[in-house]
């Protein structure tokens, strides 16, 4: 026993000369490579935990420079639309505004030259993203597409922002009828049912009316909106379940293959940025006809007018002193009733309307005031 336990350890103390005389024949840069190599992904890590910082930050400069320019560009345009309107523009020399770009061009070569040359190949390099990124997306899809898709594209019909009712509750039930009527809600989807075959389509067009009463009488339930993609998955099966059953019973065989929902998302609503379409003006002064005196007296309002899109907002904020003026002129005598019944605030918003329609139109001003909003009213 012990003669092998020697020969284990010669076997051994044999190996280990081996190796320190490998080790010792192989160049010390092996040995530093294979060090590096296995600190690589560590040395990555780190890098990219660095750059986090960076990338953010430079996210967050490209939005904004974005969005500066953006605002500089939108206001110079308003400017020179602005101007176009202006009495500047039209008592202007119209023969001189057109011949002082040539004027410039004549005058400064060099310039127009290099701006002609920048126009010219940033026209030709968008022209020719434009064109590979057509070649690209038509590629992309024709690989997508299926290969029976020539056939399937005759075989299905659509129903384009169809109207359901739909009951809005958890996904687990459990309160029953009265929850859900609780939180009845309309939404919009396009409907499109696929058939087995043309045969079918053209049986499912004939029952187009049917087809519609059927969908409109089903009760269904989502869990919420806009609808999730089990929502739609477990719609389509319930559509296309109970449609089947209901052509069965007039002997017409499972006649729908199946159903794809799409929602449509209702669009901005009406405030969508109205912040920016508002003016308030303050200190207005109407006069008060009283008839037993024959004398006048005054009104004090403070009023908002809502107008059709923001370059009307903004001429009327430059405006201010001519809109009082304006108003003051233009507006006769009201009756002492008129500011205290809820009938004459509406008479008197609607002639504030009137006139300032007017001090747009004669200033042709594109836009209108929408609606007017009295925020204070006194009268002394």
């Amino acid at each position: 026993m012990n003669f092998l336990i020697k020969i284990e350890e010669a076997i051994n103390r044999l190996i280990e000369k081996l190796l320190e005389s490998l080790k010792g024949i192989i160049p010390d840069f092996l040995f530093e490579a294979i060090k590096f190599l296995t600190q690589i992904p560590k040395i990555l890590v780190s890098k990219i935990a660095k750059l986090k910082p960076k990338i953010s930050i430079f996210y967050l400069k490209t939005i904004g420079y974005f969005l500066h320019y953006t605002t500089i560009i939108r206001g110079h345009i308003i400017t020179f639309v602005m101007y176009l309107r202006s009495e500047e523009f039209k008592n202007a020399d119209k023969k001189s505004l057109m011949t002082k770009p040539f004027k410039y061009a004549k005058l400064n070569p060099l310039k127009s030259i290099s701006t002609l040359l920048s126009c010219l190949i940033l026209t030709i390099v968008f022209s020719v993203i434009y064109q590979n990124a057509h070649k690209i997306a038509i590629g992309t899809l024709s690989l997508r597409k299926p290969a029976s898709v020539s056939q399937e594209e005759d075989i299905y019909i659509e129903l384009k922002n169809h109207k359901f009712e739909v009951h809005m509750g958890s996904a687990g039930g459990g309160h029953g009828a009265a929850t859900a009527e609780a939180h009845e809600h309309e939404i919009f989807l396009d409907v499109k049912i696929e058939t087995e075959n043309p045969k079918e389509k053209e049986f499912l067009e004939h029952m187009e009316e049917m087809l519609d009463d059927n969908l409109e009488a089903l009760e269904l339930s989502v869990t919420q909106l806009p609808i999730s993609t089990e929502d739609q998955k477990a719609l389509s099966e319930k559509m296309m379940k109970t449609l089947n059953l209901d052509f069965k019973e007039i002997g017409h065989e499972h006649p729908i293959k199946s159903i794809t929902l799409k929602q449509i998302v209702p669009g901005r609503p009406v405030y969508f940025r109205q912040a920016e379409r508002m003016i308030t003006i303050e200190d207005i002064n109407l006069q008060i006809f009283l008839e037993d005196t024959h004398r006048n007296r005054q009104v004090w309002l403070d009023f908002s007018a809502l107008t059709s899109n923001r370059n009307a907002a903004l001429y009327l904020k430059d405006h201010v002193v001519e809109i009082k003026d304006y108003l003051t002129t233009n507006v006769e005598p009201v009756l002492p009733q008129l500011p205290v019944e809820e009938e004459g605030r509406l008479i008197i918003k609607e002639k504030i309307r009137s006139e300032l329609n007017q001090f747009l139109e004669k200033n042709a001003i594109e836009g209108k005031i929408l609606e007017i909003y009295i925020d204070y009213l006194m009268a002394s």
